[in-house]
């Protein structure tokens, strides 16, 4: 029994704090009739994080499955962290959620479409039957969480080493020589090329040939220069 005339003397009287985040049905300053029911439901924190994105909200439900219906969070085919019975207590809770969603897989010529809740695009490649062996890797990183509807290829990569011999061309020394007639050349060493030993990093993404990456090189032979003599 009360005295009250409505709902906001009715909490008071009874002690009842309300919150931001509480809701109170009906709400507080309506009016009260005999037999009136008054119903408050606390706010409870939920650290949500939602495909990889973390949320502070605040919900009035009770347990996981009444969270996620007032969140507005489709449920089916999710991967939960807490059972959607799970009670939510006054304090709160934290609850990873990951939606199912739809990745298409580009690899070795094929496409594989599949419908997943994983983590990273690594887990959802290994629902796809698809192996990355050695240097492979996809065209985002395999650690990185998968959206819906993302296309995501898969790059076959070989890395090989080749040494080639490069030509170092000779210098040309020229003297002057006054015992010579003006325009006479006289060439007293012909000069010889050098030659000098390269090796390149070799890279082949999905078949295709890459620009090679020079990594080291040795002068093999030095090379000899022309000495020329010229008259004057």
């Amino acid at each position: 029994h009360t005295f009250a005339d409505d709902v906001t003397e009715l909490l008071e009287e009874e002690g009842v704090a309300v919150g931001a985040h509480d809701r109170v049905s009906p709400e507080p300053g309506a009016g009260l009739d005999h037999g009136d029911e008054v119903v408050v439901r606390y706010g409870r924190p939920v650290t949500l994080t939602l495909d990889g994105v973390r949320h502070r909200v605040w919900t009035t439900a009770d347990t996981v499955a009444g969270a996620l219906r007032e969140f507005g969070i489709r449920a089916e085919g999710a991967h939960l962290s807490a059972a959607r019975s799970t009670r939510i207590a006054r304090t709160g809770l934290a609850l990873t959620v990951r939606t199912e969603r739809t990745l298409t897989f580009m690899a070795d010529g094929q496409e594989r479409t599949l419908r997943t809740n994983a983590a990273t695009v690594q887990e959802a490649l290994a629902e796809a039957g698809i192996t990355l062996h050695g240097q492979d890797t996809t065209s985002v990183a395999p650690a990185s969480f998968p959206r819906d509807g993302q296309t995501i290829s898969v790059m076959r990569i070989t890395d090989t080493r080749e040494v080639r011999e490069e030509t170092v061309p000779y210098a040309v020394e020229r003297s002057e020589d006054p015992a010579l007639f003006r325009g006479t050349e006289v060439i007293e060493r012909a000069g010889r090329n050098g030659v000098r030993r390269v090796t390149y990093a070799v890279r082949t993404v999905n078949g295709v040939r890459q620009k090679p990456r020079r990594t080291a090189e040795e002068l093999v032979h030095l090379p000899e220069s022309r000495v020329v003599r010229t008259g004057t």
